[in-house]
């Protein structure tokens, strides 16, 4: 079974994310080498769906441990 740990960035090649705001199936992530965020979407550990979505959207701080690199 897959964990979002499981998926490496397109773009910086990264492994360590943030988790961000999620709900029913999907899940926001933030690579913290490169800032890129995607909403991806898991079923019983199978990536449905993976979206870069923009780096300004809302993404609460004082929701989510921080992570150094």
């Amino acid at each position: 079974m897959s964990s979002p740990e499981d998926f490496i960035c397109l773009g910086c090649k990264g492994f360590i994310l943030r988790r961000g705001p999620r709900g029913g199936l999907s899940e926001n992530i933030e690579y913290v080498g490169c800032g890129s965020r995607f909403n991806v979407a898991r079923w019983h550990g199978l990536l449905i769906s993976a979206e870069r979505i923009p780096n300004d959207s809302v993404w609460r701080e004082d929701m989510f441990a921080k992570v150094l690199q």
